[in-house]
Formats: structure tokens, sequence, C-alpha cells
């Protein structure tokens, strides 16, 4: 979940397999079970383009989900 601290570093392919189990998209390798294993696009243009392509030629959920990272601030509580 995100707050207001969190920046979006880029985005994942992401194709729904059953009961919560997803795999992550690499165009060299293939689906993955690892998100560290998935090609990490920058920009959600990119991701829906390769999305787009995979769902031409499958009938699974495929989706593009941002992935969040820290600002680097530190929280003040004033």
């Amino acid at each position: 979940m995100e707050d207001e601290n969190d920046v979006v570093v880029g985005y994942l392919v992401i194709r729904e397999i059953g009961d919560d189990e997803v795999q992550f998209w690499d165009p060299e390798a293939g689906w993955n079970d690892d998100p560290d294993d998935g090609k990490l696009y920058e920009t959600e243009e990119e991701a829906e383009r390769d999305a787009e392509t995979l769902r031409a030629n499958n009938n699974d959920t495929i989706t593009v989900e941002p992935v969040y990272g820290d600002d680097g601030e530190d929280d003040e509580d004033v």
C-alpha cells in the first residue's frame, strides 16, 4: 500500500494464474514467479505495450502494476 512518501519507481507486467498466484513478465526470460525476475519498466506506456501484445495471445488476466519505493525523506512528526 502506498503512502505519501512512496514514489513510483517503475511498472511490472503481471499475469494472474490462479488463486492469489501471479507471475511477472520479462521479455528475455518469459514468465517468472519472483517479482525480482520480472522486467521493471520505466514508463507505464512501455509496460502497457508489452501487456497488450501478451493479452492478444492469452486469455489470462494480464495487468500493469506500479512499483512503489520510498522517496528517501524521513518522516517528521511535528
